[in-house]
């Protein structure tokens, strides 16, 4: 099925048994990194909306040619949607990316981010974090300093995020796992551009800082979503 973006108007091909059948749901936009929302019609075909409801022009069921891949660096790899677990997900539903080296703190992280219902995906090295951050935007990511170390896989993730849309980048949570900082150091988390900082030390209390970061977060923005609803502008 072809999607096309209602912001940038990149056409985006997207496999039929992705699509959520008789539900809304939604994808991020490789090119824009902005949201696409859909609906279904009666009539078995989807219907692009914008942020406030009103109704684009209809997506095509018809194969479509092949978006163009889009390049950055570091180099990643080609990418398929096919191959996405996630790449069209229900409206509310929750995303996060581990970036993590230490075993023991990998299958905490996952296990913790399951039991809150997060869509969870795990990578082993930069360019494969990347190229899922460049097609879908991530509701939290953890993040290990010592992921990736030979090519510097910590700060290019920092670094790809900090190059987002503010509007984009605001949305993400990135929780960060460090042998040299001290949990919960706000200044440390401030010149990592990073919500939070756990020390690989203190993982037993991982649940806990993880449930009051994500809520903190929500919180931080909630008022400033609510004023963007009102004047036309949520996203």
């Amino acid at each position: 099925m072809e999607i096309s973006c209602i912001h940038c108007k990149t056409r985006v091909n997207v496999p039929d048994q992705k699509i959520p059948k008789g539900r809304k749901a939604s994808l991020v936009c490789p090119k824009c990194r902005q949201k696409i929302h859909i609906i279904p019609g009666e009539d078995g075909s989807y219907t692009p909306i914008d942020g406030k409801g009103e109704k684009q022009a209809k997506v095509s069921s018809k194969s479509p040619s092949k978006v163009p891949s889009q390049t950055y660096q570091p180099p990643t790899p080609a990418y398929s949607a096919s191959n996405k677990p996630f790449e069209v997900l229900d409206e509310n539903s929750k995303t996060a990316l581990l970036c993590i080296s230490h075993p023991h703190a990998l299958e905490l992280a996952g296990k913790i981010m399951n039991s809150m219902q997060y869509h969870t995906e795990s990578v082993d090295n930069v360019e494969k974090a990347l190229t899922y951050m460049k097609f879908h935007l991530f509701n939290i990511i953890i993040l290990d300093e010592d992921f990736d170390t030979n090519r510097r896989g910590s700060s290019h993730i920092i670094d790809f995020l900090n190059e987002l849309e503010m509007m984009s980048r605001r949305k993400v949570i990135v929780f960060l796992l460090s042998r040299t900082q001290s949990t919960m150091d706000n200044m440390a988390s401030f010149n990592f551009s990073v919500n939070q900082i756990m020390n690989l030390g203190k993982l037993n209390g991982m649940e806990g800082l993880l449930k009051r970061t994500i809520k903190e977060h929500d919180q931080f923005y909630s008022v400033f979503n609510d004023s963007l609803k009102k004047i036309g502008k949520a996203t």
